[in-house]
């Protein structure tokens, strides 16, 4: 099925077609609908690549994740999602998997393509990235932890702050004994270690002993494992701090299945705010991420610049909330 199959139905030339269905709102109403409800009917598929060679761009946005397979994504996607809806925008994701050397190798293999734009949704270097970034034809977007390179087009929050205020948080509830669980897989978990790391030295209780990881990602069975393991190395432990709450949602049940009374003697302190952290018994505390918002203004900012519009804001910090439940005193 080509276009100049939809053309000969409708009755008018291949290029009225195309610019329907590139631009909607630049043909009359009557006629844009029945062009849809032809490209319906007879099953016309657009050929991007074509619309690539013909055009700036082939009409995609590519959005490069470390993290696809994480709940935590959700939130982001679904911002992202929303406000590309009402566009002409198809969004297209690639997932690294945490893996810095795979991520240069993703955007050249979007930008051959002719993409829209880009979102880089968590880079773990720029080194590699930032020539590629420089040269591109089209516009790059970025989530990032706000200490990285890129100076325009960012939405993103300080970790190292999100990793040191629920620290002391925890130290002003009364607990002392506080571990870290989290890989520092990754240059968020990473500055987030290094906010508690500073916090729990200034108040003279840094104890490397608490900090504790593993090589799986943050599931509920490795929370379990992970403070099994602490309380062996550390009894007198009193609270943690998990970079998930599917990591917190396993000390609670390690806790329940050991008689460790939470928050009286174990506090625990969460990281995203999932849907299910409000609704255990206890209930979470942890640390709230405006996921949503910050996937709805990384693409409106994209949005913006494949439009030639001002961008209203060039760097965007989305900061975080500390959520208090009952696993905290």
């Amino acid at each position: 099925m080509k276009l100049s199959d939809v053309a000969k139905k409708v009755g008018v030339s291949p290029i009225t077609i195309s610019r329907a269905l590139r631009n909607p709102e630049i043909v009359s109403e009557d006629l844009r609908e029945e062009i849809l409800r032809t490209v319906e009917e007879m099953g016309y598929i657009p050929n991007l690549a074509a619309r690539a060679l013909a055009g700036r761009h082939n009409g995609i946005v590519a959005v490069i994740s470390p993290a696809l397979h994480q709940y935590g994504f959700t939130g982001l996607m679904v911002g992202i999602e929303d406000r590309f809806r009402d566009t002409d925008l198809t969004v297209q994701y690639s997932n690294t998997l945490h893996h810095a050397e795979g991520e240069a190798g993703l955007l050249k293999s979007f930008l051959t393509q002719k993409p829209a734009g880009v979102i880089i949704a968590g880079a773990e270097s720029y080194r590699e990235l930032l020539p590629l970034i420089e040269n591109a034809a089209c516009p790059i977007a970025h989530i990032t932890d706000l200490s990285q390179e890129p100076q325009k087009l960012v939405v993103g929050l300080d970790h190292y702050t999100a990793g040191a205020e629920p620290t002391r948080f925890l130290l002003s509830r009364g607990y002392n004994r506080i571990a870290f669980f989290g890989r520092g897989a990754d240059v968020r978990s990473r500055r987030r270690i290094e906010g508690y790391e500073d916090v729990m030295r200034q108040a003279g209780r840094f104890d490397p002993d608490l900090i504790i990881g593993g090589d799986a990602p943050s599931r509920t069975g490795l929370g379990r494992e992970l403070f099994a393991r602490l309380v062996e190395r550390v009894p007198d432990v009193d609270a943690v701090f998990a970079q998930s709450d599917e990591l917190a949602l396993g000390v609670l049940i390690e806790c329940k299945a050991r008689g460790i009374r939470v928050p009286e003697e174990l506090g625990i302190c969460g990281f995203n705010d999932l849907e299910f952290s409000a609704f255990i018994e206890p209930s979470l505390t942890t640390v709230s991420i405006p996921r949503h918002d910050i996937g709805y203004r990384v693409a409106d900012m994209l949005l913006r610049a494949i439009r030639g519009e001002p961008p209203g804001e060039d760097r965007v910090d989305c900061g975080f909330s500390i959520i208090a439940r009952g696993s905290t005193r």
